[in-house]
């Protein structure tokens, strides 16, 4: 018995070492593992408060590794422009440049073609240029202060030493012996292009440790308005962080509020259904849009977008809300004569089903059009203007409803601008307070929306019809803060009943319209890098960290 199970684990070593061995080189080639050898960081410090970052980063490709394929370079913040910046490896351009999916604030380089093979080197130069790095000095009303900490990568892959160099370029105007350095000392002062230069030399940096770099210089170098305030509160860790209570305290405190802020943060993003704009942005005002199609533009909640088509097409006498919970509605038939129906509300129509409920898939699927064509219209125009332009629109309904100077001229400028005042962010409290003590009619159209509520309030108006005549009715008249409940209560039910949980199905739509970035096919190796996590304890309190990956 011994025997056969003896001979069966030989057999089965005899066929494993050789298999391994032939996938060993395989796995092995899979991982990224290399050396920087040289990271040299330019930052030109100029008078309206930009900074021009200036990598030059040499990395040594180890033997049996991946090839190094692309490269993430974190930054200090957000605020630099994809379109200007410059990449270039060993002198070929680049141009294959975005934001780095795993390195937030950062920039993916591609290298395609020009991808570092193993055992050889390479020279990656990154040239871009962000803002508000520069903030006021705490120790000197008249100095600015500004603080940097160059990428560095995850120990997982890079390994040795690095010959780092670090070079602060103060605006013209700054004298040699008026800048100050914060807690690390420069190691050479000099002048080039009739800038101060100070560089910080050494021979034995770690390219996976973080250095931390600041220094303060005079404001009156720098043109109005461009020095930051200090942040709010400064942590001295030396003060209050002896005890080693105060360490749990701060790092249990810490991953519960980074646990806080991811789960914040991914409910966020599922949110954000409005595609970027891949184009480059164009000028002038996109005129046309309706007002749902404004909402889209303005990344309106979806549920509030839905309610605003609702509305729409009960304005119309098209649909007829018979139940708010669960949502029901009637449809018409046959519609009123000359109809003019927006493509997005047809589809609506088309997603009510024979019981009167509304199908989330269809809806979606509606919404996911809209977004598209939108995204389309805007192309060639400013967003930013366009924005601007439909948030004017929406404040100019709310001025035609506050101008009205009787109750029947109220509640029809209210209901004529419904779609339009509901863009305002603060929309419920806006109604509440503009009709708060003046009397109004409600718009006929109303009992379209609540007619079971008839009782609850005042009789429902009888509309005569143009085919038996009759003589206009006098309309009830409604104190305006029963009026704003009603239609405030009205418009929440609705909203809470046209998608159900609106972060579920806006998160089925953005997977489809703003999905997040895949990672590319060496993402594996990737490693995701380190970003900003310094705490302020200097005398210009500007954290301006960076992270890099691989």
């Amino acid at each position: 018995m011994f025997t056969r199970k003896s001979t069966a684990i030989g057999i089965m070593v005899l066929v494993l070492i050789p298999l391994l061995v032939i996938l060993a080189p395989i796995a092995l080639a899979q991982d990224y593992s290399f050396n920087v050898s040289e990271n040299r960081v330019d930052l030109y410090i100029n008078d309206d408060g930009t900074v021009n970052i200036v990598y030059d980063i040499t990395f040594a490709n180890d033997q049996g590794a991946s090839p190094i394929d692309v490269v993430d370079i974190g930054m200090p913040n957000s605020t630099y422009d994809l379109s200007n910046v410059r990449a270039s490896i060993n002198g070929a351009p680049l141009t294959r440049i975005s934001d780095s999916p795993y390195v937030k604030p950062g920039i993916a380089v591609e290298l395609d073609a020009n991808a570092i093979p193993p055992g050889r080197s390479g020279t990656l130069h990154l040239e871009a240029t962000v803002r508000n790095l520069i903030y006021q000095d705490s120790a000197d009303s008249e100095y600015a202060s500004l603080e940097f900490a160059p990428t560095w990568f995850d120990s997982q892959f890079v390994h040795g030493t690095t010959n780092l160099e670090v070079n602060f370029h103060f605006p013209p105007g700054v004298t040699a012996d008026e800048p100050r350095y914060h807690d690390q000392e420069f190691t050479e002062a000099y002048f080039e292009d009739d800038r101060v230069v100070y560089s910080w030399r050494s021979s034995e940096a770690l390219g996976d440790s973080q250095y931390v770099f600041g220094a303060s210089f005079p404001k009156r170098v720098l043109a109005e308005g461009v020095v930051q305030k200090p942040p709010a509160f400064n942590i001295n860790f030396s003060a209050c962080c002896s005890s080693p209570v105060w360490w749990i305290a701060l790092f249990g405190g810490g991953w519960a509020f980074l646990a806080f802020l991811g789960n914040w943060r991914q409910r966020r993003r599922r949110m954000e259904y409005l595609p970027p704009a891949l184009a480059v942005e164009g000028t002038g005002v996109k005129r046309g849009l309706t007002a749902v199609e404004a909402a889209i533009l303005l990344e309106a909640p979806l549920d509030k977008v839905m309610t605003m088509i609702l509305f729409g097409l009960v304005k119309k006498g098209i649909l007829t809300v018979e139940s708010e919970k669960p949502l029901k509605v009637h449809v018409t038939d046959p519609l009123p004569p000359d109809t003019k129906l927006w493509y997005y509300e047809r589809r609506f129509l088309e997603a009510v089903r024979d019981d009167g409920t509304v199908a989330d898939g269809a809806l979606r699927d509606m919404a996911i059009d809209l977004i598209g064509d939108v995204n389309k219209k805007l192309t060639g125009f400013s967003r930013k203007e366009t924005k601007a332009y439909y948030t004017d629109i929406a404040a100019r309904a709310w001025q035609q409803v506050e101008a009205a100077d009787t109750p029947e001229v109220l509640g029809e400028r209210w209901g004529e601008g419904l779609e339009w005042t509901m863009l305002d962010d603060e929309w419920k409290d806006k109604t509440r307070r503009v009709f708060h003590d003046r009397p109004v009619v409600l718009p006929h159209w109303w009992w379209f929306y609540r007619p079971w509520a008839a009782s609850a309030g005042p009789a429902r108006p009888a509309m005569p019809t143009p085919s038996t005549g009759g003589t206009p009715v006098t309309l009830p008249t409604l104190p305006g803060a029963d009026f704003a409940n009603t239609v405030v209560t009205g418009v929440e039910n609705a909203a809470n009943s046209v998608v159900g949980s609106v972060e579920k199905f806006t998160g089925k739509i953005t997977e489809t319209t703003n999905p997040p970035p895949k990672p590319s096919s060496s993402s594996s190796s990737r490693g995701g890098g380190y970003s900003c996590a310094c705490a302020c304890a200097c005398a210009g309190c500007a954290c301006a960290c960076a992270g890099g990956g691989r």
